[in-house]
């Protein structure tokens, strides 16, 4: 190590002497994976998935310093989302965890939210931007904490990461915004640069006795995805790079935006079928030989999408509605004419169906 360190510091005084010594051309590439934890993927059934998110920074071989990795926004496939679950994971707050807490300490971070871990993942940093083998580390670590929501509901991550080669730790932040996962990176030592950072969710075990670290994601539903019927799965970045002085983290240079070129990852996506539950609300009497109107809901509980659904009942009920797709629900409102004696009570049933799935539900009404 103590050689490593002479060898950095000898190159950060060469460079500082040098006016052309700028990283430049830096290319990018952030990519994503998905695949099913248990069964299928569905075209449009969103289910518990493992999801790798990875972004890394390539600088020419020519060029003697590297741009620094400032902030990266990943736009995630459509249909993979965060779903945060405070009863599995309880939220990892500011109290637990924060920048000031000894972020030096890996086995005492993971243990201040042990119950709000999401993912595990790895990374490698360029120490002090010197674009040489010698001055790539690649032992850090990553955790990934549930940090609960947003006042929007939008999903939070706290991001752990620590090199023993440093012994050094950041905390970084990541919220999903839309499908876009937005992580700002910390000023790391001497402006060191991330190569690169992949996250794992739910993540494998992290097992790593040299600094006591035991941990997995403990919520399998936390990312949910889906196949769509394209069969092509595609992902977006924008990554943000500039360096900065160390530790006030105040810009030195501008800053360059670099897109990655989009990523794509073939998959299978089965059409699955529709499962429909039904309910129904409306007037507690109605007049004899008089129409009430009702609203029947309809609710798609299946792995496909329920298809022209149409709505029929007692008394010539009858509606429809369009695709109604798995985890969501239509209301249909349609008029019954109600028949019988004063006072007497009258159950009304009506049948939602779409292909072969079918579902009813029913109502007591006075006749008035």
């Amino acid at each position: 190590m103590k050689k490593l360190v002479a060898i950095v510091v000898a190159l950060i005084a060469s460079l500082s002497m040098a006016a052309s010594a700028q990283a430049a051309n830096e290319t990018v590439e952030g990519t994503t994976n998905i695949s099913a934890i248990n069964g299928p993927l569905y075209q449009t059934k969103a289910v518990p998935v493992n999801l790798m998110i990875r972004a890394e920074v390539t600088t020419p071989a020519e060029s003697p310093k590297v741009n620094p990795l400032k902030n990266s926004k990943i736009t995630f496939p459509a249909g993979v989302s965060f779903n945060p679950n405070n009863s599995k994971t309880p939220a990892c707050t500011d109290n637990m965890l924060s920048v000031t807490s000894n972020l030096a300490d890996p086995s005492g971070v993971v243990a201040s939210c042990e119950d709000s871990v999401v993912g595990t993942g790895t990374s490698a940093i360029v120490l002090a931007k010197v674009n040489l083998p010698e001055t790539l580390i690649e032992d850090p670590i990553l955790v990934l904490f549930n940090a609960g929501t947003d006042s929007k509901g939008q999903a939070k991550v706290k991001i752990y990461g620590y090199s023993k080669t440093t012994n050094v730790g950041i905390l970084m932040h990541g919220t999903l915004v839309k499908g876009v996962l937005d992580v700002a990176v910390p000023v790391l030592s001497d402006d060191s640069a991330v190569k690169y950072y992949q996250f794992d969710l739910p993540g494998p075990g992290l097992d790593r006795d040299d600094i006591n670290v035991h941990t997995e994601g403990k919520d399998p539903n936390y990312v949910h995805g889906l196949c769509p019927a394209s069969g092509v799965l595609k992902t977006n970045s924008e990554f943000i790079l500039g360096e900065r002085s160390y530790p006030s983290g105040t810009d030195t240079t501008p800053e360059t935006t670099v897109d990655s070129p989009e990523t794509t990852q073939n998959c299978t996506g089965q059409v699955g079928a529709p499962k429909l539950s039904a309910s129904v609300t409306g007037p507690k009497s109605v007049k004899s030989g008089a129409k009430g109107t009702f609203k029947v809901k309809v609710t798609n509980k299946g792995t496909g999408v329920a298809k022209s659904v149409s709505v029929t009942g007692t008394g010539g009920a009858k509606g429809s509605t369009k695709n109604i797709n798995p985890d969501t629900a239509k209301t249909v409102t349609v008029k019954a004419k109600v028949t019988g004696r004063k006072g007497s009570k009258k159950t009304l049933t009506f049948t939602a169906k779409s292909g072969k799935s079918s579902a009813k539900a029913t109502i007591k009404v006075t006749v008035k």
